[in-house]
C-alpha cells in the first residue's frame, strides 16, 4: 500500500497540464485560471500623478516654504500650465502633475491665504509624486498563464483596460454513489436503507471549485448497470468521482467496472480512514474512486482529490495547506498506517493547539463537522501532548 506522501505524489505526477483555451468577458471571468501570460497594454502609472490630495509645488531649492498657487488640477483634467520656482497648483489624489513639480505636499501640512501657500515644512524633492512606468511598463507580463483571477487578479487587469480574458476551460465532474442500501434525502426511511451522504458531501466539496458538475445518482449494486454508467460518464466528462464500491465484496462493483473500461492506475492506501481508495482513467476522463464510508469520503475528498482537481485546473502549487500545531492530546495506540484525525483548533500565544474532537469513527461525520482540521499523525507513532504535528485546515480563518 502507498503512504499518503508518495501516493499524492505519484497521483499528481501523472496528470496532465491543462489545456485549452475560451475567452471570457471580465466580469465573468472571477474564479477561473488564465490560459496564457497577458501582458500590460500601457504604462503604469499612465502619467506622472498626485499620491494626495495637496498641492503641486515647483521647489528648485527643496527649502522653500511660500508659493505662489497658480492654478487648479482634478483627476481626470489635463495639466495645462506648467509651474516655474516657486510656483504651486492645487491638485487632488489621481490628477496629472503639471510639468515643473518638483514635490506634491499634503493638504494637512500646508496653510493657504488667498493664493499665497505657506508650507509647515519645506518639501522633500519627489515625495507623493506617482511617475509613469514606476510600477511596471508597457508590455510586461502581468499575470501568467494558471494565475487564479481572484479580486486582485481582475482588478489588475481591469486596469490595464483588458475586457476579455483568456480562460481554461473548467472542467466537468460527474459524482455518483453506489449501494443498494442507498436512498435520497427526503425519502421515506425502511429497513436496511440509509440516507446518501457521500454524494452530497462530494457536490458540496465540488461548490467550492470553479467546476461544471453532473450529478450522476445513485448506482445500483450491479455490475453491467455500473459499468454503463461509467462509460456514458467517459464519454463527455473530464472527471468521475464515485464513492462505495471500490473494495473487495462481492457487491463493490466500481473498481471492476473500471478495470473492464478502463484502467486503475493505484488502489488501496496506507491511510486511516480511506484505504480503499483508488485512482485510474476512463477513456479521456480521470476517475476517483473514494472509499463508502463518509469520513474515509470526506479524508480522501480533502487530501487527495481537491489537490488532483487544482492540477488539472491549471494550479501549479495544488498541495493541501499545512500549518504547525501543538498536540492538546496524547496517544499511545499504535497504528501502521498515516492518520488523519479530526480535530479542533485553539490558540495559545503565538502557538495553535490542536485537539481531537469525539467521535473518531470512519462513520462518524458529526466530528468532521466539528472539525477545524486534519492532524496527521505519521504510521507506527504515539503522541504525547504538546508533541508537534502538521493540520490540514479544513475552514477558513486558521491560514
Amino acid at each position: 500500500m502507498l503512504d499518503y506522501h508518495a501516493a499524492l505524489a505519484t497521483l499528481l505526477d501523472g496528470l496532465p497540464q491543462a489545456e485549452g483555451c475560451e475567452s471570457l468577458a471580465l466580469a465573468q471571468a472571477a474564479g477561473r485560471r488564465l490560459a496564457r501570460d497577458v501582458e500590460a497594454c500601457f504604462d503604469a502609472p499612465q502619467f506622472d500623478n498626485s499620491a494626495m490630495d495637496g498641492y503641486a509645488v515647483c521647489d528648485a531649492s527643496a527649502q522653500a516654504s511660500r508659493f505662489h498657487v497658480v492654478s487648479r488640477i482634478a483627476a481626470g483634467d489635463v495639466a495645462q500650465t506648467a509651474l516655474k520656482d516657486g510656483e504651486a497648483a492645487r491638485i487632488f489624489t489621481g490628477a496629472p502633475l503639471p510639468v515643473g513639480t518638483t514635490a506634491v505636499v499634503a493638504q494637512e501640512d500646508t496653510t493657504r491665504e488667498a493664493d499665497v501657500l505657506l508650507l509647515n515644512q519645506p518639501a522633500r524633492a519627489g515625495q507623493h509624486m506617482r511617475l509613469q512606468g514606476e510600477e511596471y511598463a508597457a508590455g510586461a507580463t502581468l499575470l501568467t498563464a494558471g494565475t487564479l483571477l481572484d479580486p486582485a487578479a481582475i482588478a489588475l487587469l481591469a486596469s490595464q483596460g483588458h475586457a476579455v480574458l483568456p480562460v481554461l476551460p473548467r472542467l466537468k465532474v460527474a459524482v455518483f454513489s453506489s449501494g443498494n442500501e442507498l436512498i435520497e434525502p427526503g425519502e421515506a426511511l425502511t429497513a436496511g436503507k440509509i440516507f446518501d451522504a457521500n454524494r452530497y458531501q462530494l457536490l458540496a466539496w465540488l461548490a467550492r471549485f470553479n467546476v461544471e458538475t453532473i450529478d450522476g445518482g445513485i448506482l445500483p449494486d450491479d455490475a453491467v448497470m455500473t459499468r454503463a454508467a461509467l462509460a456514458r460518464a467517459s464519454e463527455t466528462c473530464d472527471v468521475i468521482l464515485s464513492s462505495g464500491g471500490v473494495s473487495v465484496g462481492e457487491e463493490d462493483h466500481v473498481r471492476s467496472a473500471l478495470e473492464a473500461i478502463g484502467k486503475i492506475t493505484a488502489w488501496k492506501l496506507a491511510i486511516k480512514p480511506g484505504k480503499p481508495f483508488a485512482w485510474g482513467r476512463a477513456g479521456a476522463a480521470h476517475v476517483f474512486m473514494l472509499p463508502g464510508n463518509p469520513v474515509a469520503t470526506f479524508v480522501t475528498f480533502h487530501q487527495l482529490v481537491a489537490p488532483a482537481l487544482r492540477r488539472l485546473s491549471g494550479d501549479d502549487q495544488p498541495l493541501p495547506v499545512a500549518i504547525k500545531v501543538r498536540a492538546g492530546f496524547s496517544k499511545t495506540r499504535i497504528e501502521p498506517r498515516r492518520e488523519f484525525q479530526r480535530a479542533r483548533l485553539r490558540q495559545e500565544g503565538d502557538i495553535y493547539v490542536a485537539d481531537l474532537v469525539k467521535g473518531q469513527g470512519s462513520a462518524m461525520l458529526s466530528a468532521c463537522a466539528a472539525a477545524d482540521v486534519l492532524v496527521e499523525i505519521p504510521p507506527s507513532s504515539s503522541v504525547a501532548i504538546g508533541d508537534t504535528l502538521l493540520a490540514y485546515p479544513l475552514k477558513k480563518g486558521w491560514v
